[in-house]
């Protein structure tokens, strides 16, 4: 399946019709679309997932989720899509419409002849805030499907999935954040991926709704005060995921709010650039404020990532206890099982001698007194605990923890938390941490003698006001932060309010009609279960192999002789439907933890997953990338662009700055690309020429 055109109209920056051609071969499968920053390129991206999801696209990506709850709702967040241009001269619609070819259809009794390219079309009219799909044959423009949700599960279907959408358009730089997953939530991660790209979501859908069955079934069972019980959980469960919805919400709001401070603080910051007396100053006070800038956004950045790293320092202060709960919590199992072992020897032997001495038949004409049996039967005691019964490693223990499985699992869970978020790391954020405020607060010192020299009283009251904003921003960060906390709450709350359903629906006593249903339901998921874990099984090892490959094609460290890094790479499947867990080695067999790994290198580990997952595809799919280089050095650049983009996909298209891709990286892949755009911006308006950068020397 390819994307053969894009037509876009009145979409943001995007004025009038704007066509791009997008049609590859074989040998040249690259797209490249230039542009400055601000220019469009993220926008362009989001016309054609807007086109292909509509209010789904909250689902697709965070930054997009967030940009609608600013706007408080979808409706509102499109209604601020339209062109500015276009609305000036009363124009109420916008759309995009994307022309895909080389696509397999479904039977349709409305299709009679083949079709070789289909066209969706979504667009929107912001005085009805009504929103209209459709989808078309290229050639006879023939509507395709009459019912919306036919034309939903068509491109869900036919198209690309919206749980796979992710993996195929992405921002590479902010893709290394997957990198800083916690297990479960990487292996959540890896689930949709494969499940999607392999087609195993159907199947994964299904044993979700069998569950959801046999809950139901076992509901109606349930006593008045068990269901009194069950009903309070559903409810709580319910309240903290609006509230947690409420919470997002707020954050949005106040994001947006931070933003808009951010440009009242720029045209304070230029307004006093203006009127300040500088004519005898060495220093260069914009260049001083835009580092200031940049290290604020550091600043954010670690305190995020210190925020999120505060979370579990009381646990790492109680890792020693915790190790101790959790050996005392083995040596207790050990002595259950072993204490379990030796009755059941001991039962064993015992009816062994009972069977052997007290059961006829006797031998003809036996002799053997009573004495002479208890005698044997004392012997035969003896001789069987000796050859048969288990030796006793019975330890000794003062108490044992009185502790559920599902507790068990807490401290095993918190130990493994700690271990992952490594003490190096702690360390590291805090010194980053505090150079960045001592850089901050040198520069600040350095602006504040600039602008002790000011012309006026007004410059007074521009910095007041500058400081005044800085200050809310502070309050807003801190708001954010502590939402964000109760957030992480919430969500702990839902996961034990769950544990506490299933336990009640273990209480319910079925009827005998609906254990049959259940037992039925119970004997589908496990053949449903078998087949889910038994295709990854099958994949796990192509997919732990593709990955090392592409690191070593991609990471220089790989292609010298540095021993502790990565020479292995293994991927285990986790219990209970939880997807799969990646684990990185070094050539002495030692775990190599992602989080150590730099954001580059963390961004070219994504990139090697995303392109093994790919690997494994039941078709072509094309893959569109924002920042495509991110944070990478040179080489790595120069790795990326020879050896993942000309074969990552049949058709791949990039939206870059020149800074990312120079003329003279372009010239490295210009092989491969089938077409080069440029985006141009008068100021307001965005449209494409043909050719990427060639006037810029860089």
């Amino acid at each position: 399946m390819k994307f053969k055109e894009i037509n876009i109209n009145n979409f943001r920056q995007y004025y009038g019709n704007v066509f791009i051609d997008l049609a590859t071969n074989a040998e040249k499968n690259i797209v490249l679309i230039g542009g400055r920053n601000g220019y469009g390129k993220t926008n362009l991206l989001l016309s054609i997932v807007w086109c292909l999801y509509g209010d789904k696209i909250s689902q697709v990506d965070d930054n997009f989720k967030r940009e609608i709850q600013k706007e408080k709702n979808y409706s509102l967040f499109m209604k601020q899509s339209i062109n500015w241009s276009a609305q000036k001269e009363n124009k109420n619609n916008f759309s995009t419409e994307l022309t895909i070819s080389e696509i397999e259809l479904p039977e349709i009794k409305s299709i009679s002849t083949k079709i070789e390219a289909i066209k969706i079309k979504r667009q929107f009219d912001v005085l009805s805030m009504e929103e209209k799909l459709s989808i078309t044959d290229e050639e006879t423009n023939k509507e395709l499907f009459d019912d919306e949700v036919d034309k939903i599960n068509f491109i869900n279907d036919y198209i690309i999935p919206l749980d796979a959408a992710k993996f195929v358009f992405f921002d590479a730089e902010k893709i290394s954040e997957i990198a800083n997953l916690s297990i479960k939530e990487e292996g959540s991660f890896l689930n949709d991926a494969l499940g999607k790209i392999l087609g195993l979501d159907t199947y994964e859908d299904l044993i979700e709704d069998l569950n959801d069955y046999a809950n139901n079934l076992k509901k109606e069972g349930a006593s008045k005060n068990i269901q009194e019980q069950i009903i309070d959980r559903e409810q709580a469960i319910k309240i903290a995921k609006n509230e947690i919805e409420q919470f997002e919400e707020e954050n949005a709001e106040k994001q947006k709010d931070i933003d808009e401070l951010k440009k009242e603080i720029r045209t304070f910051q230029n307004l006093i650039s203006q009127h300040s007396k500088q004519g005898n100053s060495t220093f260069d006070r914009q260049g001083i404020i835009d580092n200031i800038s940049k290290l604020r956004s550091k600043e954010n950045e670690l305190e995020e990532r210190f925020g999120e790293l505060s979370e579990i320092i009381p646990l790492a202060m109680l890792t020693g206890k915790l190790e101790e709960i959790n050996e005392h919590i083995e040596i207790q199992d050990r002595n259950e099982i072993s204490t379990i072992s030796l009755k059941e020897n001991s039962l064993k032997i015992e009816s062994f001698i009972e069977r052997l001495f007290n059961k006829p038949p006797e031998p003809i004409d036996s002799s053997m007194s009573l004495k002479d049996k208890m005698f044997y039967f004392e012997k035969a005691q003896t001789l069987g605990t000796e050859l048969f019964a288990k030796e006793n490693n019975l330890e000794d223990l003062d108490f044992e923890h009185d502790l559920n499985n599902s507790e068990k699992k807490l401290i095993e869970d918190a130990i493994n938390l700690v271990n992952i978020q490594s003490k190096d790391l702690f360390e590291t954020t805090i010194e980053e941490y505090n150079s960045v405020k001592i850089e901050v607060n040198k520069l600040n010192n350095t602006l504040n003698k600039i602008d002790a020299d000011l012309e006026d009283e007004l410059i007074l009251e521009y910095s007041s006001k500058k400081e005044n904003s800085e200050r809310k921003i502070a309050e807003f960060h801190e708001t954010i932060g502590v939402n964000k906390g109760t957030i992480n709450k919430l969500q702990k709350d839902i996961s034990r309010l769950n544990q506490q359903y299933q336990a009640l629906l273990k209480k319910v006593e079925i009827n005998q009609q609906n254990r049959l249903k259940i037992n039925k339901s119970n004997e589908y998921l496990q053949v449903l279960k078998a087949f889910v874990h038994e295709q990854k099984e099958l994949k796990k090892d192509s997919l732990a192999k593709n990955i090392l490959a592409e690191m070593q094609k991609l990471m220089h460290k790989l292609n010298t002789n540095n021993n502790n890094f990565i020479s292995d790479v293994k991927v285990t499947i986790l219990a209970e439907g939880n997807g799969m867990k990646i684990t990185l080695y070094n050539s002495e067999d030692i775990e190599v933890k992602k989080e150590i790994l730099s954001q580059g290198e963390k961004q070219l580990y994504i990139s090697s997953l995303i392109k093994a997952i790919l690997k494994e595809s039941i078709q072509s799919l094309p893959i569109f990338i924002d920042t495509p280089l991110g944070r990478l050095d040179d080489e790595h650049i120069k790795n990326i662009l020879l050896y993942f983009y000309p074969d990552l996909s049949e058709q791949v298209v990039i939206l870059s700055t020149n800074n990312e891709i120079t003329p003279k990286r372009y010239n490295d892949i210009s092989a491969n690309v089938s077409k080069a755009y440029l985006l141009v911006n008068n100021g307001e308006n965005t449209n494409l020429k043909n050719g990427y950068f060639q006037g810029y020397e860089n």
